[in-house]
């Protein structure tokens, strides 16, 4: 842009303390808002968005908003190069329309979801490091000037570091709770989180159980096969035990071919009924076939549950653990919850 920044004094003062919170606001949630905040205030508008590229998917979701309800916006995906903002995260380039009419990229998906009806936008690309990261949408903005797509540019600059920060700080805090091997939860994460858990199932009047299993004569297999394709095995258990659950539940790797999986809301006789299927599978499947090895597996599950077997983390899996030993004892290849 030539000549003098069309920025003022106040909105680079406001844009420096805006800076300064990216240093202090680990909480993504509440960062994105004080920066949509700070482009509320400085630019007047029906309403802004921050809408983030989904890896995984490589579509635009909506991340946050200021005057639109974010529950209407939850479904909506856009891909690159749909809608104007799909555009912008394509091509890298600020978009500003002053009539969406007159547009060709226009999608009408969020008036279609909402109460709003869309006339102008300013729509600025999020990037760090050269990658889209998403984009800020400012929808029916009071000003189309040179000052107002200026300061949505440099606002979606600190967005781009806030988002690398808080996708940095996520990737920390997933390694902190996550089994190196397997991806499943790790035991740090079991013992935080099954006291929440208990407490929540008090306050609702609610199951929870606790499976213990652990892989019968797994060091044949590692006598036989070697320690890396035991631990390949190990991994690809712990995926055939991911996909037979739904959140809230989840597995933990305890502790070499151990595991455990965690069901809230579930009593003892929907918990075997899950211990069942999760065999099954096991049982079913023909591990370490990249390798061209064919080993099959036999497993043991313990089940306990709260509040009929124990009333407190500690009893629960030991509970949990001891009908466990019960099984390996007597026949493993089985299921057993508590008594019985």
């Amino acid at each position: 842009m030539d000549g003098e920044s069309p920025l003022t004094r106040s909105d680079l003062l406001s844009c420096l303390e805006l800076s300064k919170a990216l240093t202090a606001e680990l909480d993504s949630k509440r960062l994105f808002r004080t920066i949509l905040l700070t482009v509320s205030a400085l630019l007047p508008a029906e309403h802004w968005s921050l809408l983030l590229l989904d890896e995984a998917t490589g579509k635009l979701r909506f991340e946050i908003s200021v005057e639109l309800d974010l529950e209407m916006l939850k479904d909506i995906r856009l891909s690159l190069g749909e809608g104007i903002a799909g555009q912008v995260a394509l091509q890298q380039e600020p978009m500003i329309v002053a009539d969406v009419r007159k547009c060709e990229f226009f999608t009408d998906l969020v008036d279609q979801h909402s109460s709003f009806t869309t006339h102008s936008i300013i729509c600025v690309p999020v990037i760090y490091g050269g990658r889209t990261l998403g984009v800020i949408e400012v929808v029916n903005p009071s000003n189309l000037g040179a000052r107002a797509v200026a300061l949505v540019k440099l606002i979606a600059d600190y967005t781009a570091i806030a988002v690398e920060n808080a996708q940095r700080y996520r990737h920390i805090q997933d390694l902190a709770i996550h089994d190196n091997l397997t991806d499943l939860y790790n035991t740090r994460y079991l013992y935080e989180s099954l006291p929440e858990l208990i407490e929540a199932s008090k306050t609702a009047n609610s199951p929870l159980s606790l499976i213990f299993m652990d892989l019968d004569h797994f060091k044949h297999v590692v006598d036989t096969y070697g320690h890396l394709n035991g631990s390949r095995a190990i991994q690809q258990v712990a995926a055939t035990i991911g996909e037979s659950l739904e959140e809230p539940a989840y597995a933990v790797a305890y502790a070499g071919d151990e595991f455990v999986v965690v069901l809230p809301g579930f009593d003892q006789v929907k918990a075997k009924l899950k211990a069942e299927e999760i065999r099954s599978r096991i049982i079913s499947t023909v591990y370490l076939l990249d390798q061209g090895i064919e080993v099959q597996l036999r497993v043991s599950f313990g089940i306990a549950t709260f509040p009929e077997h124990a009333t407190d983390v500690t009893s629960l899996l030991a509970t949990a653990d001891r009908e466990l030993f019960s099984v390996k004892k007597k026949s493993r290849d089985a299921v057993r919850r508590y008594g019985r």
